[in-house]
């Protein structure tokens, strides 16, 4: 799930707290938000300070934060920051967020864009048209958002834009498994198919992964047992059951 820093930094300045609000960001940038007394004394990123600094952050859904008390380190001047506009500009990404979380899952999220209904949607921007052709089917939105060249608000909510309208379909929210790791079961898998039903195992793992709706490369752990429910139909109950135990002990590796 998606968040705002609105629910970081609210009982900080509600509680009177002072300090130094410390966000790492997913995409490779950093923040520090300077409290005194549940004030905002300053806002700094890695290369930004004061209202662009805010501007920047509050476009930030992937993050972790700490909070320390500890103000040592803050060399740097900062430029005044109206506490009340501060946590209402968070306060309405917040919203969004909620809203944006209805329909994306996590960062690991995969949808795939379909140009044919691009025309029936007057409403359809540049910036969606762009994001729709970065989301083919394969990437997760963790490699979408720095690709894109937009903030990841900006990302997310044109994909709910173009989720809401039908021009992108969502996929999985499953972590892909690792090159080898996959290659080791689909090679294992097609052997063994082979073992019982010939030349006809390649048509069944094609099959598996169709219904799937994705290609192998983006196959995760926890979908193992769908490929092994679709494979199922020609087998005798001795395959099936030979196959099932071998699943079983290949995801308890």
């Amino acid at each position: 799930m998606y968040r705002s820093l609105y629910e970081e930094i609210k009982p900080l300045i509600f509680n009177g707290e002072s300090g130094v609000l410390n966000i790492d960001y997913e995409y490779g940038d950093s923040a520090r938000i300077v409290l005194n007394e549940g004030l905002i004394e300053g806002v700094l990123t890695q290369r930004l300070n004061g209202k662009e600094a805010v501007e920047t952050i509050a476009k930030w859904a992937s993050f972790s934060a700490r909070f320390s008390k500890d103000k040592n380190g803050i060399n740097q001047n900062l430029i005044a920051i109206d506490t009340s506009d501060f946590l209402s500009i968070l306060e309405k990404v917040d919203k969004i967020i909620k809203k944006i979380n209805t329909v994306i899952p996590s960062n690991n999220a995969i949808f795939k864009g379909d140009t044919t209904k691009v025309d029936k949607h007057k409403r359809f921007s540049s910036v969606d048209f762009k994001i729709m052709l970065l989301l083919d089917g394969k990437r997760p939105l963790k490699k979408v958002v720095p690709e894109s060249g937009y903030s990841e608000l900006d990302v997310l909510i044109s994909i709910f834009r173009l989720v809401s309208s039908g021009i992108v379909k969502f996929l999985s929210d499953n972590v892909s498994m690792p090159d080898n790791e996959r290659e080791a079961f689909i090679s294992t898998l097609s052997n063994k198919l082979t073992e019982f039903v010939g030349p006809a195992a390649a048509i069944l793992v094609h099959d598996a992964f169709q219904a799937l709706g994705h290609g192998p490369e983006m196959l995760a752990r926890e979908e193992i047992p769908k490929i092994i429910e679709s494979v199922y139909d020609p087998l005798d109950k001795k395959e099936r059951e030979a196959l099932a135990q071998w699943s079983l002990d290949f995801m308890q590796k």
